[in-house]
């Protein structure tokens, strides 16, 4: 009777542990999925196929990959921009759209009889600047195992990739100084770590350059256990969320207390960049799409790493048909990019949920209950 009671005790404990690590992400994924799936939140304009908009790119990839079938719309938007503006595009621009094409369940090969990634093998990486038209192509060449890339094709990325390292160990924005001088910067470093992360344990140097990526990245962590960028010098939930990117597709549990400051993992502080709505807030404290799809991006990420699924830059298929408007899974609990620029780089807090709380309190009842009759 006594060890039967023991072993329950120790099941409801493990529950309670267990909540706030899993359901409480969980359901601000959700929350993050339903935003990013209204209208009025993300306010895409498919009309416009000039030129790639990379938010509504991210967007449809992120509800793809995360099992939500994007915007009807996406798809003819996808292929009028790359019929109108393929010859004009930048190698992150080509990168985005690949794994944007890929994720829905189209063929990069032949978006409007035109082939994505044949763009991406022309490209030639070793006169590249932004670590992004270096990063996102690797992670774009490795998204689909039947993508026709070889050794070859990657040797000049991972190369260009690897010299891109800073002596602090993180990764510029743009390796040449264009004004503003040369300083690693945390979104971008967690970026290059997605995409070196597959070649951790096949290569030395890429291992070298992780460790000392790593480094760097937990010396930018702050107090509160989220991330923050070299340009604000403050805490953001698009640097946090990239982090736990980066950790996540090195097999790493951001929720290890390797990466917690004052018990607070990044996964926990991700949590305070989210509207009760489920809008990511931006550094104005304001909605916005980018935030967003981020943070999605991140729990998502999250989400696999705990069930021991392929990481977020894996395909493993397109979500299957749904009936319009559909909807990601609802929470338990309410909780136009311009090309001004070559490249385009993403820019990049929490409470227990309170059934957790109940049942640390119930087994603590229970065990003081328990002892004052034996």
């Amino acid at each position: 009777m006594k060890q039967a009671f023991r072993i329950s005790l120790a099941l409801l404990l493990l529950c309670a542990l267990a909540l706030p690590v899993s359901a409480a992400p969980q359901n601000a994924r959700a929350a993050a999925l339903s935003w990013l799936q209204k209208e009025e939140n993300t306010q895409f304009d498919y009309t416009q196929t000039d030129y790639p908009d990379s938010l509504a790119d991210w967007t449809a990839f992120t509800l793809a990959q995360c099992g939500v079938q994007p915007d009807a719309r996406y798809k003819d938007y996808l292929t009028a921009v790359v019929q109108n503006s393929l010859e004009t595009l930048y190698p992150s621009d080509v990168a985005r759209l690949v794994l944007a094409a890929k994720a829905i369940g189209s063929s990069p090969q032949n978006i409007g009889g035109r082939d994505l990634l044949a763009a991406l093998r022309s490209v030639d990486y070793a006169s590249q600047i932004y670590v992004s038209s270096l990063a996102f192509p690797l992670l774009a060449m490795d998204f689909d195992a039947s993508f026709p890339f070889t050794d070859s094709d990657r040797a000049p990325l991972l190369e260009a990739l690897c010299a891109a390292q800073q002596p602090d160990g993180g990764f510029p924005y743009c390796t040449e100084d264009q004004g503003y001088g040369i300083s690693s910067d945390c979104d971008t470093t967690a970026m290059a770590v997605q995409a070196l992360a597959p070649y951790r344990e096949k290569d030395e140097t890429v291992r070298g350059v992780l460790d000392r990526a790593l480094d760097y990245l937990k010396a930018q962590q702050f107090e509160s256990g989220a991330f923050g960028t070299a340009v604000f010098g403050t805490p953001s939930g698009e640097s946090t969320a990239q982090v736990i990117l980066a950790l996540c597709a090195l097999g790493l549990d951001p929720a290890n207390p390797e990466f917690c400051k004052n018990g607070v993992s990044p996964v926990d502080a991700l949590e305070a960049y989210l509207s009760e709505a489920g809008g990511g807030l931006n550094y104005a404290g304001a909605e916005d799409p980018l935030t967003t799809y981020q943070i999605a991006q991140a729990l998502e990420a999250y989400r696999r790493l705990q069930a021991g699924e392929p990481t977020l830059f894996t395909f493993t298929g397109a979500p299957g048909p749904s009936e319009p408007g559909t909807q990601a899974p609802q929470p338990e609990t309410p909780t136009g990019e311009q090309p001004a620029s070559p490249v385009e780089i993403p820019k990049t807090g929490g409470a227990a949920p309170a059934a957790a709380a109940g049942l640390t309190c119930l087994a603590a009842a229970v065990l003081l209950g328990r002892r004052r009759h034996v």
